[in-house]
């Protein structure tokens, strides 16, 4: 059997600039997710050459053979965007998101609500566990037992709101009295559990960090916002006794938790100490989702000038190996964009109710 060339795929170098700056886009947003950049890479020059093969992978971004072939195996995985296909007559695969570009952010919203859904029922069945150590006098049950409630009162909002982002404004869903306000009064305290609830605390932290919505994403950070979901209040110092990180490793997460506005500055004591707060268990996670769009946001003009510079450059770019490839990125990127923007409204609504 006649083993054919493979075909290359990569793009004419004039338009390397315009890749670069793609490259540096998406990165700029996996960062916000807080992905794992390595993966993030691979994805990245899938979405803008739809498809490449392990070989052309390596000479783009620059990574290991080995890491490469790791990472494509975990992302053509069940459920995944990724696919791959042996190229007819050749001992090679190649690798492409599956289904149509325009389809990538409805797929990814599903995601997220498939997550929610997966893990609704645990949380209740966790919750009837701790509710029986709550009457055993266990110290943090109940309020554990609380903050999941607050959870799972905002995954109903979730569950609507996801797939509304991708629909007419109008028949979007709208805002609901789901968050509480924080009480006046209330009082700025951290919580100490007892084993059997610091042990059901644990298994939430991991089943949060196994749901494909956080898949890719920095576990140690997963491990900090989930803190925050089930106690609410924390200093640093509690934070480096649970995580067993370095105390500028925490400062460093908590100032991006802080600048991102997942979290607050609670209480501040006289002598300095500082304790931070997350008002509500599930707010944190559509202020996490808004800071995606917002970072997304800052790169609106840089797209739209790459767009307009395609346009007015295309009799001498657009015969170019790419170019096709390039221009249709750039106008998916805008749409979402928009699509995104709307619904930035609707986020805001209930943050500034609070």
């Amino acid at each position: 059997m006649t083993i054919q060339e493979e075909p290359n795929r990569l793009f004419d170098r004039k338009l390397r600039k315009y890749e670069d700056k793609i490259i540096e886009l998406l990165l700029d947003i996996a960062q916000q997710k807080r992905a794992n950049l390595k993966p993030s890479m691979i994805s990245s020059y899938l979405l803008i050459h739809e498809e490449l093969t392990q070989k052309e992978l390596k000479e783009l971004t620059g990574l290991s053979m080995g890491t490469i072939s790791t990472f494509l195996s975990v992302m053509t995985g069940a459920g995944s965007f990724i696919e791959k296909r042996r190229i007819p007559k050749t001992h090679t695969f190649v690798y492409s998101f599956s289904g149509k570009l325009g389809d990538l952010t409805v797929k990814s919203l599903e995601i997220a609500v498939k997550s929610i859904i997966s893990i609704d029922g645990y949380l209740r069945n966790t919750i009837l566990k701790l509710d029986k150590l709550d009457e055993q006098g266990k110290k943090g049950a109940k309020h554990l037992s609380q903050r999941i409630a607050e959870l799972l009162d905002s995954f109903a909002y979730y569950k609507e709101l996801f797939p509304g982002l991708v629909k007419p404004l109008e028949e979007r869903v709208q805002k609901k009295q789901i968050f509480q306000k924080k009480a006046v009064s209330e009082e700025v305290k951290e919580m100490e559990f007892d084993q059997d609830v610091y042990v059901i605390e644990d298994d939430i932290h991991n089943q949060l960090a196994a749901l494909q919505m956080f898949s890719n994403r920095d576990p140690l950070f997963i491990k900090i916002l989930g803190l925050f979901i089930t106690r609410k209040y924390l200093t640093q110092q509690t934070l480096k006794n649970n995580t067993g990180l370095s105390s500028g490793k925490i400062s460093q997460e908590v100032n991006k938790l802080l600048e991102d506005g997942l979290i607050e500055k609670a209480e501040v004591t006289d002598k300095g100490k500082i304790t931070y707060g997350a008002s509500s268990a599930g707010l944190i996670l559509l202020r996490f989702s808004r800071s995606i769009i917002n970072r997304f946001t800052k790169w609106e003009k840089t797209i739209g000038d790459m767009k307009l510079e395609f346009e007015n450059n295309r009799q001498a770019l657009g015969n170019l190996k790419g170019y096709n490839q390039i221009y249709k990125l750039l106008i998916f990127l805008i749409e979402t964009l928009s699509l995104y923007k709307k619904s930035i409204s609707i986020m805001d609504e209930v943050l500034n109710d609070l």
